[in-house]
């Protein structure tokens, strides 16, 4: 085989690989939720009901902190914290494995950690009290048949699994102003945008969906996107005061 014959069947399986690989390579969603409006205030969440949830949160001086409340976390510059963003239609009857990996809801000084988060149907989660007091776990489902349990020692754990898509409503029984929400989907392309208010959905099959924005507060809303393989799309998603 001389050199230049080498050098055309190089080039040809160099093709072919970088065909392969874009047949098959994964793209994404990036997706970021803003407020359009005067941002809402926090309200200070009192826990003197408690004693012990009561001087559970201090700053690092040992001072006691205050403790904002979680249903509408929007920055100074209006991105909006706690969204849950995920694939509604498109994925068609396609099935994926259910991931290992244990989800993990936290009671930590008094609150849920995170207050929001998503996973997958039949996806282990793990809630454990880090609190030395009495908590109890209520889920409010309607889709599949819900928990309530208490944990009243720190150190306790329990793990969940739920069957069905739906997002799920939790409180605690002991202390009203404990809640979070757990998105659950029978699909992996799901997330939840963090302070920044953007989040990613990653190796998601080139196609057109419908994504979904959901917030416990201001609602949901619908967007249609084109995903290309090996390219990430930009989604805005823009909650507006009512």
């Amino acid at each position: 085989m001389n050199v230049r014959s080498f050098k055309l069947k190089a080039g040809s399986l160099l093709m072919v690989l970088a065909i392969t690989q874009s047949a098959w390579a994964g793209g994404g969603v990036k997706a970021t939720a803003k407020f359009d409006g005067k941002r809402p205030k926090r309200s200070v969440i009192k826990m003197d009901a408690d004693q012990y949830c009561a001087t559970a949160n201090k700053k690092k001086d040992g001072s006691p902190k205050k403790v904002g409340s979680e249903q509408a976390i929007v920055s100074k510059s209006g991105m909006v914290k706690n969204v849950i963003v995920y694939v509604k239609d498109g994925l068609g009857d396609a099935k994926f494995d259910t991931p290992a990996e244990q989800a993990e809801l936290n009671q930590q000084g008094c609150m849920y950690k995170p207050h929001v988060l998503s996973l997958q149907t039949g996806q282990p989660m793990l809630i454990k009290n880090s609190d030395s007091t009495l908590h109890n776990i209520h889920s409010f489902a309607e889709k599949q048949r819900g928990f309530n349990f208490a944990q009243p020692k720190k150190g306790d754990e329990k793990e969940v699994k739920f069957a069905r898509p739906e997002i799920v409503k939790v409180k605690c029984d002991v202390h009203p102003w404990m809640s979070a929400h757990i998105g659950v989907f029978d699909h992996p392309f799901h997330a939840v945008t963090g302070k920044k208010g953007t989040c990613d959905i990653n190796d998601l099959p080139a196609g057109e969906y419908t994504l979904v924005a959901w917030h416990e507060t201001f609602g949901e809303m619908e967007q249609k996107v084109t995903v290309a393989d090996g390219a990430a799309v930009e989604v805005e998603f823009v909650f507006k005061a009512k």
